[in-house]
Parts: structure tokens; sequence; C-alpha cells
């Protein structure tokens, strides 16, 4: 899947089928004028934070005057002090990093589970042209500590003992209650009319003959 924005200066690609995890790009398309940047999520980047980055790229959203880290720090995340472009989440999952030396910059968004950083869970890449609050977007979203709505089963197994879970109920509106109403008063109707039906058979049934047939006659 591909979506172009309407001056053709940006594209969204989606390819579940792509080598490695980096399902989704958001880039600038070629020929668009300035300095091209790209920005990369894995398969399993959680849709809310993608969002914000696209709501943040299409103007949706208004942009904000900060950095990516004052974002990050203002919600708890800690700045190493030998690294003032690298920051962790207050739980260990998730690190932050800007990396910029004469050759390259770049940002790199990682998540793992504490000690056991050979399973990372997902990661994203922006290059180092990529607009401020785009970035700034992306690291608002995550670090909101608001919850994010999923299915009980959709929860990593291997990390559920650092998620706090709470149930929620589904409201339903009304056309949707009403047809299950409905339905429900359907069901009841019909089993009525079927016990009825076979109540009426089993009464005009013929009663059994229960008159005792005269036994054979002996006779001398």
């Amino acid at each position: 899947m591909k979506l172009t924005s309407p001056d053709m200066a940006s594209v969204l690609t989606l390819d579940p089928s792509a080598e490695g995890k980096r399902w989704w790009t958001i880039s600038t398309c070629p020929g668009a004028g300035g300095r091209p940047w790209q920005a990369l999520f894995d398969g399993h980047t959680p849709a809310e934070f993608i969002a914000a980055y696209a709501d943040a790229l299409t103007g949706i959203t208004p942009a904000r005057d900060q950095t990516p880290f004052t974002a990050l720090k203002d919600a708890g995340w800690t700045a190493k002090s030998q690294s003032p472009r690298f920051a962790t989440s207050p739980d260990s999952t998730c690190e932050v990093e800007h990396f910029a030396d004469d050759v390259s910059d770049c940002w790199f968004v990682r998540t793992s589970i504490p000690r056991l950083s050979q399973h990372p869970l997902w990661g994203a890449y922006f290059s180092g042209e990529t607009p401020p609050h785009l970035i700034s977007a992306f690291a608002t979203a995550l670090a909101d500590p608001a919850p994010l709505l999923r299915a009980r089963t959709a929860l990593p197994l291997d990390c559920s003992h650092l998620v706090a879970a709470t149930s929620q109920g589904i409201w339903l509106s009304d056309t949707q209650r009403e047809r299950q109403i409905s339905a429900r008063v359907t069901s009841v109707r019909n089993a009525a009319r079927r016990a009825q039906r076979a109540a009426a058979k089993s009464s005009t049934a013929p009663a059994p003959n229960l008159t005792p047939k005269p036994g054979p006659r002996l006779t001398r």
C-alpha cells in the first residue's frame, strides 16, 4: 500500500513483505525539493505512535515548540549524563538515541525486554533531515502514560510482567443493543413455538390400547 500527499512531497508505504522488520516507511518523494528525509517503523510499532507522526506530518496536530528529548524528560525519562543524546524510559524497556557525527545524523528508537536485549520488541529510525516537530510528535506519543487499548490475547507473553492490564467493557450503540435484544426475543419465541408444537403433537397422538388380550383357551 502506498499513499502520496496532495502536494506530492511525501509518501507513506506499508509493505509487510519487506525484508527485515521495517514495514512502514514515510519519506519525501523524489524531486520534492529540499533535503530528503525518511522514517522507518517496525511492523510491531504501536499504531498510535505512527498515527501521531502522520498527524503532525499532515498538520492535523499543531507543532509543539519542543525537542524530542524535552518531551521525554518531561515524562520522567532518564538521560545519561555522559550522553545527552540518549534517553531511557522509566521501565527500561525503551531507548531513544540521537546519533550524530561528521558522517551520520539519525535517530534510533529501540524497545526490548530488560536483560534480554537480544529479544527486541520493535524499533524505529529517523534520518537526520527529518523535521524535528515530526520526531517530537512521535516522542510525545511514545512517552504518553495513557493506556493503549489492546485485546488481552494480543499482549506479548514474554513481557506480561511489565504490563499493567485492566479490563474494559465495550459500550454498544443503541442500534447494536436493539439488534441483540431482537435476536434474543426471536430465539425465545422460536424455542416456545417448538415446545408448543411438541406438546400439541403429544396430546393428539392416539392413546395406546391397554385392554389385555384374552389368552389361549385350554381344551381337553
